[in-house]
């Protein structure tokens, strides 16, 4: 059965062991920027972002190799540009982490504008289960937090090595009453939270690895992806919303644009199903590709006997 976790006390005596000193030196530091303006959170995180771009060189080898087989009509400098702007981006989002996870609602209310939100309020009206489709856009966990505070919402998170990151983000990710559920459990209890009126924010494109992926197209590239979405929906008759959460590099703020629930979806067959969600992943990227989390190994897990990308 699913485990659903519940926030853990910041003061720990574990948490006093100097191995946890540089998180909570980290963490202390968010909290103070969390304060200033997020104009300003913006300008830092372009300069950061940028200084990023030039020390983290694997990370850039990452990127630039996921652009290029994505937009292989690009030319170098168009390529090149994109990364140096998913910097710009990844390194704002992680400054103004923060204001995400400590600022007050109404704060975050202001800093947030949601677009067609109808496709949203339609289908709670309609008391449908709801999934939204959420892929990685860089601000993925503004978007989540902010519309926990709207209606009731349960998500999947996976632990990492540090038990204190963990609860700082448990913290921050359930203060509007959201529900987290841990990956490695089962899907029962989500399942039965999205029955009774919760909102599923799943994240649909991970490297699941060999043993579970099925190999559906993702910018015409054969790419391991979840067969979950399909599942899970087609088991509760659940309607699928494409969410995507942008910076407003502009105004200093963040859009959250829903778009109209899919049509003819599940169709019960687990790679057309792949296929259909990462088109809807694909089209989104299209609009703002430098907003997109490339910095990971998309194409890690590879089918039998094609070569590794990343080597």
């Amino acid at each position: 059965m699913t485990e659903r976790l519940t926030e853990k006390s910041l003061f720990q005596p574990e948490f006093l062991y100097p191995r946890y000193w540089p998180t909570w030196l980290g963490m202390g530091l968010l909290r103070l920027l969390s304060l200033l303006p997020l104009r300003a959170l913006f300008a830092i995180g372009k300069l950061l972002g940028r200084i990023l771009h030039r020390i983290l060189i694997e990370r850039r080898r990452i990127a630039t190799i996921n652009i290029s087989r994505c937009f292989p009509n690009q030319s170098h400098q168009a390529v090149a540009d994109i990364v140096r702007d998913t910097f710009e981006v990844i390194a704002t989002v992680a400054l103004a982490g923060g204001v995400t996870w400590w600022a007050s609602h109404e704060r975050l209310s202001r800093l947030v504008r949601v677009h067609q939100s109808q496709h949203f309020t339609e289908a709670l009206k309609n008391k449908q289960p709801i999934i939204l489709l959420a892929p990685h856009f860089c601000a993925v966990d503004t978007a989540g937090i902010y519309l926990s505070s709207q209606h009731p919402g349960v998500s999947i998170f996976q632990r990492s090595r540090n038990r204190l990151l963990d609860a700082f983000v448990l913290r921050g990710r359930q203060r509007f009453g959201a529900q987290l559920f841990e990956r490695k459990g089962g899907m029962r209890s989500l399942i039965r939270a999205v029955r009774n009126g919760a909102t599923l924010y799943y994240l649909p494109d991970q490297d699941p690895g060999p043993r579970r992926a099925v190999f559906a197209p993702f910018f015409g590239v054969q790419t391991a992806s979840w067969p979950v979405l399909g599942r899970v929906a087609g088991l509760i008759d659940a309607t699928v919303i494409p969410c995507v959460c942008r910076l407003n590099r502009t105004e200093a703020g963040y859009d959250i644009h829903f778009e109209a629930p899919l049509k003819d979806f599940p169709t019960g067959d687990a790679l057309t199903d792949a296929a259909r969600m990462n088109a809807v992943v694909e089209a989104q990227i299209k609009e703002t590709p430098s907003q997109y989390f490339w910095v990971h190994k998309r194409f890690k897990t590879r089918p039998a006997g094609e070569e590794d990308f990343y080597r």
